[in-house]
Formats: C-alpha cells, structure tokens, sequence
C-alpha cells in the first residue's frame, strides 16, 4: 500500500465512513500526513474547517461533494486520529455567505 499505510487503519476508516462514531477504544489513529492522504484518495475529501482544542489539539472537519465527512484531531506530534465520520455533509453555510445572508 503507498506511504506504508497500514490495512487496519484503512479498514477503520472505511467502517467509520459508514456514519458510526469512533469510541476511545476504536479511534484510528496514525501520522497527520497519511490519514489526509487516504480521506483524499480513497474518499475525495478535502479540508473544510480547522481549530484549536487547547493549545496542543487542532480539530479538522474533511469532506467530499459526495457528502462523506471525516473529523480528525491532530497533536502538536503530527499523529492524528479520526473522532467521527459519516455521510450528509453539506456545505450550507458557504452558500449562505455567498448569498449574502
């Protein structure tokens, strides 16, 4: 597989993709860098939104324009694990700003 990335991993996502949200004990966890590439590839998704979670968290939503979303929360390590991910992701708010409201 590219970059390494291990089976179970992959596996995970793709389970997590089907709407279930990960527990504590079932976080997928693996490098920044490869789990970005594999929403990528695998899901289409890209970056949506970001934040801080204290000082040493960042918080990141992806998603695809075929609605499959992902959240990952990234240390100030690079290791990231997926928190939740499921279907339904729509963009409504950047419509909104673009209609003015």
């Amino acid at each position: 597989m590219k970059g390494g990335f291990g089976l179970t991993a992959v596996a995970a996502v793709a389970l997590f993709t089907g709407a279930q949200q990960a527990t504590s004990e079932g976080s997928v966890c693996a490098p920044r860098d490869e789990l970005v590439s594999q929403l990528g590839h695998q899901f289409d998704e890209n970056q949506k939104a970001l934040g801080l979670v204290g000082e040493q968290v960042v918080m990141e939503v992806f998603a695809s324009e075929n609605g499959s979303w992902t959240i990952l929360t990234t240390d100030i390590n690079g290791q990231s694990c997926i928190v939740a991910a499921g279907e339904g992701w729509e963009d409504t708010f950047a419509s909104k700003v673009g209609q003015g409201v």
